[in-house]
């Protein structure tokens, strides 16, 4: 009898110790930098044309931003960084300086700028 409630002691202990990992919280926070990386989609109907926007933000600070409008397509190479809460874009000479915020768990993105708001969508 000794015998089986030591086995069922030592079971139970085991148990306890192997299932103490599951409450780990393995909810790490992203920060911005990570969060923006990859590709967002911004689309407006203007009359009867389409206009839509690609933002591509890549882990090596790379970005490139392609513009379909009218079938037309234009793509614009730079960089980017994330400085004091600001989204910074550099094409070429020009820096763009852009308010953001995040929202839907991270898959919207809103961008605002001197020319207004953009509200773009990762698929």
């Amino acid at each position: 009898m000794k015998k089986q409630l030591m086995i069922v002691g030592i079971s139970f202990l085991l148990l306890a110790v192997g299932l103490s990992g599951c409450n780990e919280d393995n909810n790490t926070v992203q920060s911005d930098e990570e969060k923006i990386i990859g590709k967002w989609i911004y689309s407006v109907s203007i009359s009867e044309n389409t206009v839509s926007l690609s933002y591509n933000f890549s882990s090596n600070k790379m970005f490139q931003s392609i513009n379909l409008d009218n079938g037309k397509v234009n793509t614009v190479n730079g960089t980017w960084n994330i400085i004091d809460n600001k989204l910074l874009i550099i094409l070429e000479n020009i820096t763009i300086t852009n308010d953001y915020k995040f929202s839907n768990n991270n898959k919207t993105l809103t961008i605002n700028d001197d020319t207004g708001t953009m509200v773009f969508t990762k698929p």
